[in-house]
Parts: C-alpha cells; sequence; structure tokens
C-alpha cells in the first residue's frame, strides 16, 4: 500500500487564521474569513433543568457542571460556559489514571459548503484535572503543529473508504482549535472545554457522519445539519470559502480472510485485493487446478461481478523455496490458470484480465518460517474499490451514552486472575465497516496487564496497525469469513495505526477494575449477529449487529 494522504505537510510558524480571544470581536466586526454568528435571539427555546438520559451505572459531571441546555448559548468571556445539548455522547477514559471518567459530548456537527465543521466538548467528571495537549490531536500524523489542540476530530467515511482530517491551512497548520484558545491546556472537573475542527464534507451528500474522536469510541452516524455552527466560547470557526483550505485524509484498509486460510482480502479506498493460496489451488509444482479450487475461484468471481472495475490483475507469487528459474514461469502458469478460469466464470459484460508472474520477487509476509512462506504461496487477485456504495443512514434514536448495552460476555484467567469481557452490539457505520465497543474487568486481587489485546491477529492479512486494541476480530457463521480492525495509513504513507483504542491507553486492570475499549471493524455483508473473539477470551457468539 503506496497511497499517501491528500495534503502535503507545509510547516510555518505564522498563524493568520489563528485568532486569538482578544481579536475575535475584531474578526467579528470585520467578517475577515471566519463565519459569521448565528443569530441567537432567534434561537428555539428549550428545558435547561432536563439533563441528558445517561445509563445506568454511567459515572455523572461532578456538581457545578454546566447541564447542556439546548437554547444555552455560550458566553464570550467564560471559556467553560457552553451549555449546549449534546447530539451523542460516551464516557472517555482519562489519560492519566485510565479511568472512564470523561464525558465527551458532540455539540456541533455542521455543514459549510464543502466542509463539516465538528464540535467536541470534554467535561471531567471526577476530581482529577488531565493535560488535554496531546489526547485531541492527530496521532497519525508526524507533520502537524505542536499547537494543533484538534487536529485529531474526524469523520469516517465508509463509502469513500477514508478518514477525513481536519483541513490545511495556507500555511501547514489546522483548521481546527489551536492552543492559543486555551489559557492553558488542561481539563479540570467540572470545567467542560470544547474543541472544533473544520472537516471535508463525506463524500456522496451524506446526511449523516460517523465522528472520530482518538479518545473516545466514535460517535456512529449522527444528522448533520445545514444550519450555520455556534462557535465555542472564545473560538471563532474559519468560513472554508475564503480560507484557502487543503483536505487532508487517510486510506482506510479493511481485513477479512476465509476460515480455511483459501483467501484473504483486504480492500481499501482504491482496491480490492484478494490473494487466494496456491496450496489450495495447486498441487505442488502443478499449475493444474485441484478439486478444491472451484468454489475459491466462484467466490473470487461472484466479488467481481459485484464490482464495476473494467479491468481485473491476477499476478502470480512463490514462495524463497527453489529457484528462480522455476518459481518464475510455474508463478506465470499459474496466474494464466486463474485468469482463464475466472473469465469463463465472471458473468459481468466488458471486463478484461490481465496476469503476470513474479516469481518469488514480492513476498507479503515472512519466509523464515512455514506459515509465512504458505501464506507467500498465491495469486492476487486486484481490482477497483466499487465506486458507488451506499451512504450511512442517519441514527434514528441517538443515545446520550452509546456505550453500556452488553451483546455478550465471556471470561478467562489472565495470569492466575479471573477476567470477563462485555461486549455491546457492534453498529454499522456503512457498507462493511462497524464499531465494536467492549469492557473488560479483572475480577481478582492483583493488578494485571492485559499484554495481547494489543497482539496482532496473525489469522487476518496485512501487518496490522499500532494500537491498543488491534487482537479483535469477527467471524460470519453464513460466509464462513473473518473480519479484522481496520487500519488507517497515516501521513507519511507507510506507518498503520490501528482505527481503535489507542496504545496510550494503557491495558493494566487494578483488582476489580473495568477498561472500555473500542475498535472500527470489518463486517461481513447484511449480518444479523456476528462470533466475536477479543483476545484470548473464548469467543462470544451471536453478539447482534445493530
Amino acid at each position: 500500500m503506496t497511497d499517501t494522504p491528500v495534503a502535503h505537510d507545509v510547516r510555518g510558524k505564522s498563524r493568520p487564521l489563528r485568532l486569538s480571544a482578544a481579536a475575535c470581536a475584531l474578526a467579528v466586526l470585520t467578517s475577515c474569513g471566519v463565519l459569521p454568528q448565528p443569530d441567537r435571539a432567534a434561537s428555539p427555546a428549550a428545558d435547561a433543568s432536563a439533563p441528558a438520559p445517561a445509563e445506568p451505572d454511567t459515572p455523572q459531571p461532578s456538581q457545578g457542571t454546566a447541564t447542556p441546555a439546548a437554547s444555552t448559548s455560550p458566553s464570550y468571556s467564560d471559556p467553560h460556559s457552553d451549555a449546549r445539548r449534546p447530539l451523542a455522547s460516551a464516557l472517555a477514559t482519562h489519560a492519566d489514571h485510565g479511568k472512564r471518567t470523561v464525558r465527551a459530548d458532540l455539540v456541533g456537527l455542521n455543514r459549510i459548503g464543502d466542509h463539516v465543521a465538528v464540535q467536541v466538548r470534554l467535561t471531567e467528571t471526577g476530581e482529577r484535572s488531565m493535560y488535554v495537549w496531546h489526547h485531541v490531536e492527530d496521532r497519525m500524523a508526524s507533520g502537524r503543529d505542536k499547537d494543533d489542540m484538534a487536529s485529531g476530530l474526524g469523520i469516517i467515511d465508509a463509502a469513500a473508504g477514508r478518514l477525513l482530517m481536519p483541513s490545511t491551512t495556507p500555511d501547514g497548520g489546522c483548521a481546527c482549535t489551536v492552543e492559543d484558545d486555551f489559557e492553558r491546556p488542561w481539563l479540570e472537573p467540572g470545567k467542560p472545554r470544547t474543541f472544533f475542527a473544520l472537516v471535508p464534507a463525506p463524500s456522496g451528500g451524506a446526511t449523516s457522519a460517523t465522528v472520530y474522536t482518538p479518545f473516545a469510541p466514535p460517535f456512529v452516524n449522527v444528522p448533520i445539519s445545514d444550519e450555520p455552527p455556534q462557535p465555542p466560547p472564545n473560538q471563532q470557526i474559519p468560513d472554508p470559502a475564503t480560507a484557502q483550505l487543503t483536505p487532508l485524509s487517510y486510506p482506510v484498509e479493511l481485513p477479512s480472510a476465509s476460515l480455511d486460510n483459501s483467501m484473504e482480502t483486504t480492500t481499501d479506498d482504491r482496491r480490492v485485493r484478494i490473494n487466494l493460496s496456491s496450496d489450495v489451488l495447486f498441487k505442488v509444482n502443478k499449475a493444474d487446478l485441484s478439486a478444491g479450487a472451484r468454489h475459491v475461484l466462484e467466490r473470487t468471481a461472484g466479488q467481481i461481478d459485484e464490482s464495476d472495475a473494467a479491468e481485473v490483475a491476477i499476478d502470480g507469487h512463490a514462495d524463497s523455496t527453489g529457484t528462480d528459474a522455476i518459481n518464475q514461469p510455474l508463478s506465470e502458469r499459474r496466474a494464466d490458470t486463474v485468469r482463464k478460469d475466472l473469465a469463463s466464470l465472471v458473468t459481468r459484460e466488458g471486463v478484461t484480465f490481465r496476469a503476470r508472474g513474479h516469481g518469488s520477487a514480492q513476498p507479503l509476509y515472512s519466509n523464515a518460517d512455514a506459515d509465512g512462506r504458505r501464506k507467500n504461496r498465491r495469486v492476487t487477485v486486484s481490482f477497483d474499490r466499487p465506486g458507488t456504495l451506499p451512504a450511512p443512514s442517519p441514527s434514528s434514536t441517538p443515545s446520550p451514552v452509546e456505550s453500556g448495552r452488553p451483546g455478550g460476555s465471556s471470561s478467562t484467567n489472565v495470569k492466575g486472575q479471573p477476567f470477563t469481557v462485555e461486549v455491546d452490539p457492534i453498529r454499522v457505520i456503512g457498507e462493511g465497516i462497524g464499531l465494536m465497543v467492549f469492557r473488560t474487568t479483572n475480577n481478582g486481587i492483583k493488578e494485571t496487564w492485559l499484554h495481547d489485546l494489543s497482539d496482532r491477529p496473525t489469522a487476518l492479512p496485512g501487518r496490522g496497525g499500532i494500537g491498543g486494541a488491534t487482537n479483535v476480530d469477527v467471524v460470519d457463521p453464513r460466509g464462513e469469513t473473518l473480519h479484522g480492525a481496520a487500519v488507517v495509513y497515516g501521513r507519511q504513507g507507510s506507518r498503520l495505526y490501528c482505527l481503535c483504542t489507542p496504545t496510550k491507553y494503557k491495558s493494566d486492570h487494578l483488582a476489580q477494575e473495568t477498561k472500555e475499549h473500542w475498535a472500527v471493524i470489518s463486517l461481513p455483508r447484511d449480518p444479523s449477529s456476528v462470533r466475536v473473539r477479543v483476545a484470548e477470551f473464548p469467543p462470544l457468539a451471536d453478539v447482534p449487529v445493530i
């Protein structure tokens, strides 16, 4: 995968779009590069005494925290006065002590031309302040300026297969909340802080969006408002029509594999790549199809028929055993055999097939062990990702707190301590992608680490990604396929990150402690339920997909 993000990294020190609190009043008067503020007098009235509902046993904001109200407008003298009713909420993990005491509220999702203004309010409901500077930033970019505090807010565009991030200003900065907007980068108990980011609008004219944050589970399929955004206290939102913004986004890769090891698939924003096992298709050193090859190739042809690709590439590969004099012609013959068979199985008109052999020159895995060599003996079928995918539908009943609805649980022992995992029903984000939220509890008497939670599942294709909840997968019993956590290619195009709980939220568990984790995961088509595996816990059967 060599795809690189849309925007190039340009560093600069001047910040013409970054307005300090003292300059906000002048900016409003001149309307230069910022959006006009909405008519606050015309805001509809709401009952400020009615707090947003919450799930049972959910930590609530401490005394003195403002209660969200739809009609209340933020004061432009008090940075903690944002009292808007949330569109969706979740409990985030405190970066220092690891407890779920930070309430994350999505308080704004407004379309502005070809961008969407995302606004997230954080409130520490416990008693300990949190340093937020490095917890709302883009963890997948090495080129963002350190002052870009909210560069990590984004939108998961499932239809396009990309993670949309805050656009870049002409000087290389972020169209988002920056350090100068805050007197000090601390989240103090009972004093909410609101962050904003201008993110490219999702593709296909979508009317809802799944909002990504690096510190809490994504907010799934929230309706996008066409009303002008109400800026956070003491901040101004740039007008994308005049701000000369450059869109920034990262490709998302979805891994899956068949349970019989016959094929593994990766789908990103551009291509579908299906690695067919030569051990299943052919006998040793032969290019004639085996008896078990027909079912594998029929499934592959079905995926080609469902796409709109005009050309299909077929590439034969070998492991490092043997010589080039044997491996090169063998890989060519095998690729051509697959080409001929797929051409007879594909029913869609106008598809052309190209076959090539590469011998052992392009291994995907290490040839140092038998499993790696087995996976390198393959025929890869690749074609363009379908150009049109259905846009997500807005959530019909968005919950203020999205987690806390167990879909199933299982138990195991970790270093002698009893542990339990609870998995929520998996929420569909869009075609082939969903959100899995789960909690792990140490029911024992000693502090214990779940080290294997961040391991890479060996049964799935690709190199995996950096993250704290990578070792999860779901199984579709009907199609006998395994699906893993989504992977994002960072700003440099080569480093991979799991679209899941970050590694900074450590997996150590005190006695009787519960921690929440999440992962954006590949899903089979139209599932009603799946089997879920989390690290070394026994699999959970029939977890609902909603």
